[in-house]
């Protein structure tokens, strides 16, 4: 089980406002509005943990929030926290069987892309290829779930999909396998 420790030297640091998807907002890993501070601690102050299922997804924030997508059991999982304590806001989890390909066992189940955040949307892929859209504010799906097993003619594909998504105005760009 993977755990997620968040630090006070992250939670004062403004960088985490502009890193909304992989890389940042434009996805080049600048962070435009970040300051460094005068002086760095020797080491941050941890503030809170928790466990947070499998996988190797980033989390992302969004204002107060951090988001994190992981692997519970037989299920993928969005899961939103209280930045400052790290209490559970909301969680919304779905069916995600996965068959590992043999040489990947040491990878685990767990989903691989990181989700994207727009306009109080979150966008993930799962690592059988299930695409998902939730409400930043509420977690319920949004208008859709799609699912690209059926397009691998298969129950997912060799090596997990693990591409991040990313959106383009009014799209949701998503390579699935």
């Amino acid at each position: 089980m993977l755990k997620i420790a968040w630090c006070v030297l992250l939670l004062s640091s403004p960088v985490l406002l502009a890193q909304s998807q992989w890389r940042g907002a434009h996805r080049d890993g600048i962070v435009e509005s970040f300051t460094p501070p005068a002086t760095w601690p020797e080491r941050p102050t941890q503030v809170w943990t928790v466990n947070v299922g499998s996988g190797h997804s980033s989390p992302v924030v969004l204002g107060s929030r951090v988001f994190v997508f992981s692997r519970l059991g037989e299920q993928e999982a969005m899961t939103a926290y209280d930045i400052a304590t790290g209490k559970q806001i909301w969680r919304q989890s779905y069916d995600a069987p996965y068959q590992l390909n043999p040489a990947a066992t040491g990878h685990g189940k767990g989903p691989k892309s990181t989700p994207v955040i727009d306009r109080g949307r979150i966008f993930a892929l799962g690592i059988g290829g299930i695409l998902s859209g939730f409400d930043a504010a509420s977690g319920r799906v949004l208008l859709w779930r799609q699912d690209f097993r059926a397009d691998f003619k298969t129950t997912s594909p060799d090596f997990g999909a693990s591409v991040s998504p990313l959106v383009d105005g009014d799209h949701v760009i998503a390579h699935a396998g």
